[in-house]
């Protein structure tokens, strides 16, 4: 942090220049800036310690904090109807509130998290979650509160059970039977009552033990001979290998007749592949890629899938020309309705053939027909729509559709977008869509008689550029004189413009009757002068 250095000595007498007051004031201002001013440590140059924390812009604040040196404290106030109350202060080893039963540690809404005491806590009362209060300890449980406000001691809570314990009266039983699963009792004494074990139940002294010929919920166990009714029950994790022999099909060429196996995926594909080759073949004669498509067939199954070379894919980089688009996200791409000129056609034979108009939905429809028309019915078994198409269908009209479209939603990836006079637009960019490294030069902004450079100046301001400016202007006095060079063209200094010191009247005018003076006394000179030679 900056504190202030003074950069001059001026003494009575001195000339002082704008580079004096310029070092000086540049000074001061470091020293105060919000950034890297100075500390208020107490050290040289770096002010007084500040022993006053208060409300901002208040001569008499109302809400601060004091340093009483005198008591080492540190005092807390706050407004309290208009009032500086003191609320509480710090000081060695305790936190002090100045009034008693006055200030809360946190609220109902607002509770500290944990706390950790080294020593003895005191309350008055203490409430547990959204119990009762608790206000004191009983020590004696032979009577207690009636409110539920109390706790009882461990010591209170012994003496009281072992003195009801003592007021049991001994019962007078005489036998004790051991009855369905158990053994043992008898007449007086100690009786032990012990179970009865059985297969795969071994009764011990604390526990009954079963052992692995008994069907548990948990564990990993082996069955043998059991019927599970699968109707009621969920079988699950069943392998290839857990089949009975015979239950699993691997050549259905010829199948149980009984329902009673059931394929493998390997046989259900080997089957079908080779009926699916019996199938007979269509007499389609083509299935043509047309603009912006590739693929096709003249036989079989047709696939089309878009050109990329021509038309836009999602999936892969390509460089966009001549495209408006008013989205720079292109979240919802939408056709500008007022397409005209040249690169539009309303065509219904698409005499012109153009590779770089646009046609009509009219004339796409009249030309399609058209051709429709004249294409003979086939038996044509699937179109599949290919890479970025959707669609398709094995019998009846089929329907392709494109995944980009002018109505549809895309994200594409990876595009190259000329916005530079090539007819592209892009509108609607946000500050969120702009790049840090994206910058725009200085010169592009307002009438751009501003650089760069000059424009990079505002970066080292930390307040109003104005403000500070105007703050430099001192008044100019006896004791603050303006440097000689600021006046004018700057041509004459302040050596100078001390000449003038001692000039009693127009300078010009003293010059003049100067001059002619030494003209009167040259030609007198003469005179004599021509004189003596005579």
């Amino acid at each position: 942090m900056a504190g202030y250095k003074r950069q001059s000595n001026i003494s009575n007498g001195n000339v002082i220049d704008a580079t004096l007051f310029n070092d000086e004031y540049n000074e001061l201002a470091a020293a105060f800036t919000n950034t890297g001013g100075h500390k208020h440590d107490g050290t040289q140059g770096e002010g007084p310690v500040i022993g006053l924390i208060g409300d901002a812009n208040l001569a008499t604040p109302l809400n601060k904090i004091i340093v009483d040196t005198t008591n080492d404290h540190l005092e807390f106030y706050v407004d309290v109807s208009g009032a500086s109350t003191q609320q509480f202060r710090i000081e060695d080893g305790a936190i002090v509130p100045i009034t008693d039963n006055d200030i809360d540690l946190g609220t109902s809404s607002l509770e500290f998290k944990d706390a950790f005491f080294d020593g003895t806590v005191t309350l008055d009362g203490l409430v547990i979650g959204s119990a009762t209060s608790i206000t004191d300890v009983d020590t004696d449980l032979t009577s207690v509160s009636g409110s539920d406000d109390t706790l009882a001691s461990a010591k209170a809570i012994k003496t009281y059970v072992d003195a009801q314990v003592a007021t049991i009266p001994v019962g007078d039983i005489t036998s004790v039977v051991a009855g369905t699963g158990l053994t043992g009792g008898g007449v007086s004494g100690d009786v032990t009552l012990n179970v009865i074990g059985g297969t795969g139940i071994t009764a011990n002294a604390n526990d009954i033990a079963i052992d692995n010929t008994v069907v548990t919920l948990t564990g990993s166990q082996v069955l043998t001979g059991k019927t599970i009714d699968v109707d009621n029950n969920t079988v699950s994790n069943i392998e290839v290998d857990n089949l009975k022999s015979g239950v699993l099909d691997t050549d259905i060429t010829s199948v149980s007749s009984s329902d009673d196996t059931l394929a493998s995926a390997k046989a259900i594909k080997t089957y079908v592949d080779a009926q699916v080759a019996t199938v007979p073949t269509g007499d389609i004669t083509a299935v043509v890629a047309g603009t912006g498509l590739s693929g096709g067939a003249t036989s079989g199954s047709a696939t089309l899938a878009i050109d990329t070379a021509t038309t836009v894919d999602v999936s892969t980089s390509q460089t966009l020309t001549n495209k408006i688009l008013t989205s720079p996200t292109l979240t919802s791409p939408v056709l500008n309705t007022s397409i005209s000129g040249t690169a539009f056609k309303d065509e219904d034979n698409m005499s012109s053939d153009s590779a770089t108009a646009v046609a009509s939905q009219q004339s796409i429809k009249a030309y399609v027909d058209a051709q429709v028309a004249t294409v003979p019915t086939g038996d044509i078994t699937e179109v599949v729509a290919g890479t970025g198409l959707s669609g398709g269908g094995t019998t009846g009209a089929v329907t392709l559709n494109a995944e980009v479209s002018a109505s549809s939603t895309n994200t594409f990836t990876n595009k190259t977008i000329d916005a530079d006079g090539t007819g592209n637009s892009i509108t609607n960019i946000d500050n969120a869509n702009i790049k840090a490294a994206a910058a725009i030069d200085a010169t592009k902004i307002a009438d751009g008689s501003v650089t760069s450079t000059e424009f990079q100046f505002i970066n080292s301001l930390s307040s109003n550029a104005q403000t500070q400016i105007d703050a430099k202007q001192a008044t100019i006095d006896a004791s603050n004189r303006l440097n000689a060079n600021l006046i004018h063209d700057g041509s004459v200094d302040n050596t100078e413009f001390g000449y003038l010191n001692g000039v009693t009247s127009a300078i010009q005018t003293q010059i003049n009757t100067a001059n002619t003076n030494i003209n009167t006394k040259a030609s007198n000179g003469f005179a004599v002068a021509m004189a003596i030679a005579l």
